[in-house]
């Protein structure tokens, strides 16, 4: 995955099988550049400022509760790869909490194609491992 150029390549055995428009996290949120490994997966998951350690305070501009598709886990912290249908910017802007953002049918096919284990790049965020993170 390169933020640079909001591309997501999945390859298998060194052969591209998949390439879609990702978004990353915005500034003060950038998605950790590095080699993650996926953690887990599940079909529909709530995610929450307050469980990422975001804000846990209603008023505040940060605040989220989302029911959220076809999220394949890379950190502990909270960076997963998800479906955003919500996110009108993917491929042009970054307006994530830290995860990355697909449209539903990617998020869909690389749920689907990714196994507990599988190698994840993710490059040129700006971001670090360790900050906040969430949808």
């Amino acid at each position: 995955m390169d933020a640079a150029t909001h591309r997501m390549t999945v390859t298998d055995h060194g052969r591209t099988v998949m390439t879609f428009t990702a978004g990353f996290g915005k500034p003060g949120f950038r998605t950790p550049s590095g080699t993650f490994r996926v953690l887990g997966k599940d079909t529909v998951i709530t995610m929450t400022s307050c469980s990422a350690h975001i804000t846990c305070n209603p008023r505040n501009p940060n605040y989220y509760v989302l029911t959220v598709h076809w999220a394949v886990r890379l950190t502990s912290s909270g960076v997963f790869v998800h479906a955003a249908p919500w996110d009108h910017a993917i491929g042009r802007a970054d307006t994530s909490h830290g995860c990355i953002h697909l449209s539903t049918t990617d998020a869909h096919r690389f749920y689907d194609f990714s196994r507990t284990g599988d190698t994840v790049i993710v490059k040129n965020t700006g971001g670090f491992a360790g900050g906040p993170s969430g949808p």
